[in-house]
């Protein structure tokens, strides 16, 4: 059964019962098995720090131990050690018993032969590796390794009965990977289950032997540490954690950050149980991930105090929808060429009773993630259904977006719900109701998520994706869901004069969105004065405070009235000097006709270009500014003349693109299409350095001196 000699160890104080074991096996098994003995419990532990063996054989009657004691202080020590007990007494309780404890197999003095004891033994060594095996099943996380959720606990049992005997301390630390669900989507599941075992490996190396690392299930983490003589010990591992978990990740051929938050809990100061401890590290996990990536928190009171406060504005929230304390402010969003109001996003407030007037960012947080979500927006579609159809009375006709939660798209009923609404508001025309969602919401989140839209869509709701930019969307999935409105994050629109890249990403998705067929809004618009560059980049539509301020339905009448009396022809002044806006605009046109050219290279890849679309190849819609405005104001300033030679580059690669589409050589198109792409940042950066060259040359003119 074995190719090597075992070593078995015989506890047992009659010297007459150990030669007769003794002499059993070497008549059975000659040299194979190798017999030590021990007389007293306590020598056991003595005798296996000097060498290990492959099973024990265990009298339970001892001058030191007795009875099942003598087991479970012999299983103490050597728990990895198959036993077989050999016991005097016939009682079938005991045996039990005895198995339960921790033995393989018990037998009876003087009912058993060498062939049985032998046997005994073989079999208790492989059981011991099956329980080995099994345990290990049960109590390991298959992906990483590392215990699991269950193996955490006991091991937190163990550590608190520990330290209570002793005095000592030990530290719970949760860690939860932030943002790990956009890697699984982005590069799938087989890249973030080697993102999640490097990520083990990262943490084990950065721990002791004696403490304990656990997969808590997805991308959270528990670790114990024990024995600690200090606290700021514990500052000092999280930080290395911080340091090994925070370096970049290879996977396959791909480089991948990862940030994270932890939370940490201490005993005996943060509690006594094994509830508490991990309640008050959960809690300091999500106050570290509140707070941004990479950081970690230890429990504090306050942390109580703030999730006390968090419940008591949900119950407060529960009432607030029972009382109708909800109302809606509505921003408008304008046509920037005909100033007409497009449409208006609908914006909640609570009329707290006590505290006034609340904006969502002061309660939507804390409701976020429950059921008081999906109540919200049940609540809000009927407010907006009772001002469309209060408006629509008065001859205003004006289509109403609505953000939705990710919460509220999973509910079995979302689509019914709206079904029942138009049943109940016949005179209201569905187009009039739009649904917002947020970018990175996928299919990941809602299996259905097509299937759910599709049936918005066939009832006659317009769709938009909202904060569009800083997710992950794909050209499938703009071309596969029907979305009818791409609504630019403020983010980008905000700092978009401060920040080229900006620039660059707003002409892109207005480019796509052109692609497409679907309209974009510019949300941030804070001055008036970015109009026209938004307008050059294909933006027309923009919402923000420089239009107006969300308004309560009755102001918003009032803010419709004068913005239809008023003036639009007075103009708007330039927010730069005159030449650098001259380069700038012709920027934006320039690379935004690049963005199409190599959008169309891809969507040719799907299905032919319309003749339109072929129109878009013929020439530079900046040729002209070439040719005329541009050679003459800067045509002595060798940075022009460089980015002129870029240009005629760009316009040769375009028509090798356009050729390789009509041969339909996919290779070649793409080819073609990269070298476009890189053209394009050649230009970014050559356009960014005339604008200086130009403004520095306009200063020397002002300040001759200054040179």
């Amino acid at each position: 059964m074995f190719d090597r000699s075992l070593r078995v160890l015989v506890v047992e104080d009659n010297p007459g019962d150990v030669l007769l074991v003794q002499e059993m096996l070497h008549a059975i098994s000659e040299d194979r098995i190798s017999l030590f003995s021990a007389n007293r419990v306590s020598r056991v532990g003595t005798l296996l720090s000097e060498m290990a063996v492959d099973a024990i054989l265990l009298d339970l009657g001892l001058p030191d131990s007795n009875g099942l004691e003598t087991l479970r202080t012999i299983h103490d020590v050597c728990g990895e050690t198959p036993i077989v007990v050999l016991s005097s007494q016939d009682d079938e309780q005991l045996a039990v018993t005895a198995l339960q404890v921790g033995a393989q197999d018990f037998l009876v003095k003087g009912t058993f032969n060498g062939h049985i004891l032998t046997r005994s033994i073989f079999y208790a060594i492989k059981r011991k590796e099956m329980d080995s095996k099994l345990f290990y099943m049960a109590y390991h996380d298959s992906l990483t390794g590392l215990s699991n959720r269950k193996h955490f606990h006991e091991h937190l049992e163990h550590s608190i009965e520990w330290c209570e005997r002793g005095e000592q301390k030990f530290a719970v630390i949760f860690l939860d990977l932030d943002n790990f669900k956009k890697i699984n989507d982005t590069f799938g599941h087989l890249a973030g289950d080697l993102l999640l075992q490097q990520v083990s490996e990262r943490i084990r190396n950065v721990v002791r032997k004696i403490d304990v690392v656990a997969r808590m299930g997805g991308d959270e983490f528990a670790i114990i540490l024990n024995n600690l003589k200090t606290f700021s010990y514990v500052s000092h591992v999280a930080r290395k954690i911080r340091k090994h978990i925070c370096r970049p990740y290879k996977i396959e051929s791909t480089l991948l950050e990862m940030d994270f938050s932890m939370g940490i809990s201490l005993y005996p100061l943060d509690g006594l149980n094994e509830s508490e401890l991990i309640r008050k590290a959960d809690r300091a996990m999500y106050q570290a991930k509140e707070s941004g990536a990479k950081r970690f928190r230890f429990y504090n009171h306050e942390m109580d105090e703030r999730e006390s406060a968090r419940q008591t504005l949900r119950a407060d929230f529960q009432n607030a929808i029972k009382n109708h304390e909800l109302c809606l402010h509505f921003q408008p969003i304008i046509n920037l060429r005909t100033h007409a109001i497009n449409s208006l996003e609908a914006l909640v407030r609570w009329n707290h009773p006590q505290k006034g007037l609340l904006s969502p960012g002061e309660f939507l947080n804390d409701i976020m993630g429950t059921e008081l979500i999906v109540s919200l927006g049940e609540t809000v579609f009927e407010l907006v259904f009772s001002c469309l159809s209060k408006w629509k009375d008065q001859g205003i006709l004006i289509p109403v977006s609505v953000n939705v939660d990710l919460l509220q798209i999973k509910q079995p009923d979302f689509h019914q719900k709206f079904v029942r609404l138009l049943h109940r508001y016949p005179d209201i025309p569905p187009h009039l109701l739009e649904i917002e969602i947020l970018e990175t919401t996928s299919a990941e989140d809602v299996p259905n998520l097509r299937e759910v839209l599709d049936g918005l869509h066939e009832l006659g709701i317009r769709l938009s994706i909202d904060d569009f930019g800083t997710g992950y969307s794909s050209l499938s999935y703009l071309k596969h869901i029907p979305f009818d409105t791409l609504k630019i994050d403020q983010s980008f629109v905000i700092g978009m004069l401060e920040n080229r890249e900006n620039l660059a990403i707003i002409e892109s998705i207005s480019s796509l969105a052109k692609i497409f067929g679907r309209n974009v809004v510019a949300e941030g618009m804070e001055q008036m004065s970015y109009s026209p560059m938004l307008m050059a980049m294909g933006c027309d539509l923009a919402q923000g405070y420089a239009i107006s301020r969300p308004l309560p339905p009755e102001r918003f009448l009032e803010w419709r009235q004068r913005w239809i009396n008023k003036d639009h022809s007075e103009g708007v002044s330039p927010f730069l000097p005159l030449s650098e806006l001259s380069i700038l605009l012709t920027q934006i046109s320039h690379l935004s006709w690049i963005q199409r050219i190599i959008s169309l290279a891809d969507k040719s890849d799907h299905s032919p270009l319309t003749p339109f679309e072929k129109e878009e190849f013929g020439s530079s819609p900046v040729e002209d500014w070439y040719n005329h405005e541009g050679i003459s104001l800067y045509g002595e300033i060798p940075t022009f003349q460089s980015l002129s030679d870029v240009h005629r580059e760009s316009l040769d690669l375009v028509r090798e693109v356009f050729r390789r589409i009509i041969e339909k050589n996919k290779g070649a198109t793409q080819y073609y299409s990269r070298l476009l792409l890189f053209q394009k940042d050649s230009l970014l950066s050559l356009y960014g350095a005339l604008q200086k060259d130009v403004l520095f040359r306009s200063m020397m003119r002002v300040n001759p001196g200054k040179a």
